[in-house]
C-alpha cells in the first residue's frame, strides 16, 4: 500500500475479466482488473459507516486520505469489457454476507 491505495474489484467480474480475455481474439499481453480504488481513511470511513457493529477505527495520522497511484483498467475496459459490480457497497455486501455464511463473522 506504498501508493496509498487499496484497489477493489468483486470476484465475479474478476471470473467474468478472465473468461473475456480468453474469448476475445484481439487480446493480448497483461491486463489489470480493477473496479475501485480508495486509500485506506476512505475505506475505513465507509467500512464505519456501513457496519457500525465492527467498531472500525477511522482515525489515521500518518495516512493520506487521497491515493497518490491508482490501478487503471482502461485496457481492459477498451477491449469491451463492463464491471458489473462497480461500488464498494455491492462488493463488501456480497464479501461480509459470505464471511458471515463461513462463521467467520457474527450475524
Amino acid at each position: 500500500m506504498l501508493s496509498g491505495s487499496i484497489s477493489f474489484t468483486h470476484v465475479e467480474d474478476v471470473s467474468r475479466a478472465e473468461i473475456f480475455v480468453a474469448e476475445n481474439e484481439s487480446a493480448s499481453g497483461r491486463y489489470i482488473c480493477c473496479a475501485i480504488n480508495t486509500s485506506l481513511p476512505e475505506l475505513a470511513e465507509f467500512l464505519s459507516k456501513r457496519y457500525p457493529q465492527y467498531n472500525v477505527p477511522t482515525n489515521f495520522t500518518d495516512v493520506s486520505k487521497k491515493a497518490r497511484l491508482s490501478l487503471s483498467s482502461t485496457k481492459l475496459i477498451r477491449e469491451g469489457f463492463k464491471f458489473e459490480k462497480k461500488d464498494l457497497g455491492t462488493i463488501y455486501e456480497d464479501s461480509i454476507e459470505y464471511v458471515k455464511t463461513a462463521g467467520l463473522l457474527p450475524n
